[in-house]
């Protein structure tokens, strides 16, 4: 589906967190981003969506340097907006409207939130909804806008075990044509999904399995 197949970080260094002279390749696929709290995992993904900017070197998409790649990469919000009064629907429409290229059908829209259990929670206002809910319907919404680049901050946490088995199960779906980063504390879910993970350590020198 994408011609393009690969992110390369190249000698990239960020103001926040230990990243230092990080140079990594991620191809399609699932790869996960691991280490101590404080050592970058978060800046790391909002550098690659274009959220912040590395103090030195060069993220690509492919073999073409992209500084500004919003139409090919999202991060998944990690708190719904506070706008108390909108609807669940509402917002997984406004994200899937910014990937108009990408974005998933009407059908798979219906099949995530049907398997998420969220065909209920699409008219509720935000302000009603638990962190769990407001989690899984921003999950839902980076799934179904469907870029090349998928990123994840810490994604299963706030949502029950059956959400997680289903979560991991429509991941798993994009291995063959998207690019995803997942940070998280928890490895042992993602072991059978993962085709890399990448650990940022103490000193922040980054070892890759």
């Amino acid at each position: 589906m994408n011609s393009i197949e690969s992110l390369g970080l190249h000698e990239l260094t960020l103001p926040f967190g230990q990243v230092r002279a990080l140079t990594r390749t991620f191809g399609l696929g699932l790869h996960l981003v691991v280490g101590p709290n404080g050592i970058g995992k978060t800046s790391l993904l909002r550098a690659i969506a274009g959220a912040l900017s590395p103090m030195t070197g060069v993220i690509r998409l492919g073999d073409v340097p992209m500084k500004r790649h919003s139409d090919r990469v999202l991060l998944a919000p990690g708190a719904p907006p506070a706008i108390p009064w909108l609807r669940a629907g509402m917002l997984i429409d406004f994200v899937t409207s910014l990937y108009p290229s990408s974005r998933r059908s009407l059908e798979y829209r219906t099949h995530v939130l049907e398997q998420l259990h969220l065909s209920h929670a699409v008219d509720a206002p935000l302000g009603t909804l638990s962190a769990g809910m407001s989690k899984k319907i921003l999950l839902a919404a980076t799934l179904i806008a469907a870029p090349l680049v998928m990123l994840f901050d810490e994604p299963i946490n706030e949502i029950d075990a059956a959400s997680r088995d289903v979560l991991l199960t429509l991941l798993a779906d994009y291995q063959r044509d998207r690019i995803m980063l997942v940070s998280t504390h928890h490895v042992d879910p993602f072991r059978e999904v993962a085709a890399s993970m990448l650990t940022l350590g103490e000193t922040g020198v980054p070892s890759v399995s």
